[in-house]
């Protein structure tokens, strides 16, 4: 188990390496640093805007807006999958509306809620609607995986809906949360700072990315990126050690 966890580890050493190789080989090749910076050019810019109070202002401001945004989506994939999972009714009346969701431009999504709401919602409103339908359909896939038997076996004991939600079908989806928590946590970041960058919320990663852009300042661009990923790597760093501390936890 160890050689396979030093194995793997050198192999993500080694696919690092050479990404960089690369990204330096094409900088060199192409020549312009508007362009394309070569890595090195890039990190110096991210450690210059990384010393400034408005780098880490716009990534809290990001963060928050993202967390929002997937928390609120989460909660409301439970809620309306679960009924789904249940009330084949209710997921046929809610079906048009995913259908939408899964289906509309992401672009035409933060045009209108661009003109709905203040600049600092946009992110958070098309975060929610572009997660939800992720969430919900790993809901409703845990859902429709409970046994049959436990159930049974719950109606026997005589255990209430609410009780048999709780007991049975919450722990037996758990895994089917986790794969839509995972999933829609990463699609947060990408929508979030996408609408960043056309809505222009005073601190916001996009934001920071759109005005180097305007000023082709694509080392900063690149900066900016790299903080991104910092981001959404970081989160699911976290939502790995919850996951496994959730399966691990002892059913009682």
């Amino acid at each position: 188990m160890m050689d396979f966890i030093l194995h793997r580890k050198l192999y993500f050493a080694g696919g690092g390496v050479f990404f960089l190789l690369a990204w330096k080989f094409l900088s060199v090749k192409i020549g312009s640093d508007i362009l394309l910076p070569s890595p090195e050019v890039s990190f110096l810019k991210l450690i210059e805007i990384g010393a400034t109070p408005g780098f880490w202002e716009a990534l809290g401001a990001t963060t928050l807006r993202s967390l929002y945004g997937f928390f609120i989506s989460y909660a409301a994939g439970i809620i309306l999958g679960s009924l789904s999972g249940i009330i084949p009714q209710f997921k046929a009346f809610i079906t048009p509306l995913l259908t939408v969701l899964k289906t509309v431009p992401v672009l035409a999504l933060i045009l209108l809620a661009m003109l709905w709401f203040v600049t600092d919602l946009v992110p958070v409103f098309v975060c929610f609607l572009m997660v939800f339908p992720i969430t919900f359909s790993s809901v409703v896939e845990g859902v429709v995986q409970v046994d049959e038997k436990l159930l049974e076996m719950g109606d026997i004991y005589g255990l209430s809906p609410i009780q048999k939600f709780f007991h049975i079908i919450l722990p037996s989806m758990t895994p089917f949360l986790i794969a839509g928590a995972n999933a829609g946590l990463g699609m947060a970041w990408k929508v979030t700072i996408a609408a960043e960058v056309l809505s222009q919320p005073k601190r916001a990663v996009g934001s920071g990315i759109q005005w180097a852009q305007m000023n082709l300042e694509t080392g900063e661009v690149l900066a900016w990126t790299a903080a991104a990923i910092f981001l959404c790597g970081a989160s699911d760093f976290l939502l790995g050690l919850l996951s496994k501390r959730v399966i691990r936890r002892p059913v009682k």
